[in-house]
């Protein structure tokens, strides 16, 4: 197995991607291309959400290594998109950090001039379903396809 510290891995299926990495930013710019890459393969249905799709996993994937993991290069974040049932993407994100507590945060809305905490925001505006598990350490994003 390659040295975790500097891991990234990437399987794909017909209609899904699975990504895992360590806990680094630059991964991230590598994952979403490969993501992108992928729903643009599978067809001009998926374009006009190629905007949301992007901002929402650069987001949720950057508060992953940087909230979650901590940037602990020995901790991976994984990501699956599924596209598998017709008119839904389907993502899911998660770290290996202690979670957090997402239910006390749900409704409260950033200042404009604040540089973090809009990722709810984010969710709640391009995405049509969102939710977090118990933990608060996998996010579940869902993205209607017309």
């Amino acid at each position: 197995m390659p040295d975790i510290l500097d891991f990234y891995e990437i399987k794909e299926e017909k209609d899904r991607v699975f990504i895992r990495f360590s806990s680094t930013m630059e991964h991230i710019d590598t994952a979403c291309a490969a993501v992108l890459l992928f729903l643009k393969s599978r067809g001009a249905k998926f374009f006009p959400h190629l905007f949301a799709v992007n901002l929402g996993m650069r987001e949720a994937m950057a508060n992953a290594v940087r909230h979650g993991n901590k940037y602990d290069k020995g901790k991976l974040v994984s990501m699956e998109l599924d596209i598998s049932r017709d008119q839904w993407i389907r993502i899911k994100i998660s770290d290996q950090g202690p979670g957090f507590e997402w239910v006390q945060v749900q409704d409260q809305v950033a200042p404009d001039e604040a540089d973090h905490g809009r990722g709810i925001s984010i969710m709640r505006t391009y995405f049509d379903r969102f939710r977090y598990n118990e933990k608060g350490n996998t996010l579940y994003l869902e993205k209607r396809i017309l």
